[in-house]
């Protein structure tokens, strides 16, 4: 009897050792400048820093060489499917509100339609782009295809790109008419492939929202407060600008 009151006892101080730290959590992102992006072969940006700092609070034993890079559909849908999974810098929007738990916010994000300056356009609405049948590159499951999707428009005008820079490639060639993505990361991206950033001309906005931390619905919900209270503690320990 008292080997087995140690041994549950033992069991119990395991069990609650496993939510001390996020160790348990696979952390997953993509290429989204300035928050999360490879540079000089490491992953790097404000949401990268933000998490290592996450990490340093917790006493997590893992950095930013723990963190998976893959291109956003794959990491979208092992963050639906797979328990202890985490996917950023996501966009929180209603339509994903149940479908992950959340964490952040880390930073704001405006989604538009981009028109290249040597081709552009003027819309007063989207049912304008519509009627005009104009086409748009987007990103399967990301924040822009989402939006237009939800308001209404049409599939068969959405050209899916394999990723970002794809889909930049295609506003320059003239492939689309437009392209829905991050005002910010747009231009970064841009930039990156040797195009001024003011080649993009945003002509509508699709969402004005924050970006976070998603993770797996069927995550521990100790996890997601011991990795919220952490995120609160380096945000208010950060120097005021």
């Amino acid at each position: 009897m008292v080997l087995l009151c140690l041994w549950l006892a033992s069991v119990a101080n395991v069990q609650a050792d496993a939510f001390d730290t996020l160790a348990t959590l696979t952390f997953i992102t993509e290429e989204y400048p300035p928050y999360n992006y490879i540079d000089e072969q490491q992953l790097t940006g404000v949401s990268i820093d933000l998490l290592e700092a996450i990490f340093a609070t917790t006493k997590t034993p893992l950095s930013r060489h723990d963190v998976r890079y893959y291109p956003w559909v794959r990491g979208y849908e092992l963050a639906l499917s797979q328990p202890n999974t985490v996917l950023f810098s996501t966009t929180r929007t209603p339509a994903r509100e149940s479908s992950f738990h959340w964490v952040g916010p880390i930073a704001q994000d405006r989604v538009v339609l981009l028109a290249h300056r040597d081709a552009p356009l003027v819309i007063a609405s989207l049912p304008e782009a519509i009627d005009r049948s104009l086409t748009v590159a987007v990103i399967r499951e990301d924040i822009g295809a989402q939006a237009l999707l939800e308001a209404g428009y049409p599939e068969r005008l959405l050209i899916p790109a394999i990723d970002n820079r794809s889909a930049l490639n295609m506003l320059n060639r003239g492939r689309v008419d437009l392209w829905a993505y991050s005002e910010d990361v747009a231009g970064w991206i841009a930039e990156s492939e040797g195009y001024p950033k003011s080649s993009l001309i945003p002509i509508h906005t699709l969402s004005e929202s924050s970006l976070y931390f998603a993770i797996n619905q069927a995550t521990d919900q100790r996890l997601v407060t011991l990795m919220q209270q952490a995120l609160d503690k380096v945000l208010a320990e950060r120097p005021q600008r």
